[in-house]
């Protein structure tokens, strides 16, 4: 049994219920992941413990053991003066949106009426049950580096399907924050904490 903390590589195919398949290693690759690390959807990494190197299964997975039930609350109203190009907004089709330290999401257009468009940020898969084939290929050896979420496909648990280029989101808080230390300066000095602070760096 392959167990918990594992690195594997896995092969896979993944179908919805009426046989369309929506991802598979044969277009993306193997799966390479740790197990029991929160890095791919939970149905298919609680399937792949149990199983032995070689094995292959297919495994039903409940939706709320995948991309989780539909939720309308994910769906926003958006002023249209605050999207790019809005007057080429395709609607039925899903567009993407960069989030906060420049990873995409992905949102599908429902409607654009009245000024605003209607955007959907659920999964594309959420509250759909997913059905896998699954075979690990191998146990590979210990990795002293995560791969990123954002590599691991239809299967892993970001939002995007497409790799997604890293961010140092917390290697410079001043630089994230958009401060430089001339701007934490003048902040103090105006507060009257300059000879506080300066005895903070001393310390």
């Amino acid at each position: 049994m392959i167990g918990k903390y594992a690195y594997v590589r896995v092969a896979y195919t993944g179908y919805l219920e009426d046989g369309t398949v929506f991802d598979s290693s044969e277009q993306s690759g193997p799966l390479e992941f740790q197990t029991d690390c929160g890095q791919v959807i939970k149905g298919l990494d609680d399937a792949v413990q149990v199983l032995e190197v070689g094995q292959k299964e297919r495994v039903r997975i409940p939706c709320e053991f995948a991309y989780g039930p539909y939720d309308e609350r994910n769906v926003q109203k958006r002023d249209l003066r605050y999207i790019p190009n809005a007057e080429e907004l395709p609607v039925g089709q899903t567009i993407s949106f960069f989030g906060p330290v420049g990873q995409k999401v992905p949102a599908k257009v429902l409607k654009v009426e009245d000024g605003f468009a209607y955007l959907d940020f659920n999964h594309r898969l959420a509250g759909k049950d997913l059905i896998f084939d699954v075979e690990v290929l191998e146990i590979l050896p210990p990795k002293t580096r995560r791969t990123p979420l954002s590599a691991y496909g239809a299967m892993g648990r970001t939002a995007d399907t497409q790799p997604v280029a890293e961010q140092p989101v917390f290697n410079n808080f001043l630089m994230n924050m958009g401060l430089t230390e001339e701007d934490v300066d003048k902040a103090a000095e105006r507060l009257g904490l300059g000879d506080e602070a300066a005895s903070g760096e001393e310390r």
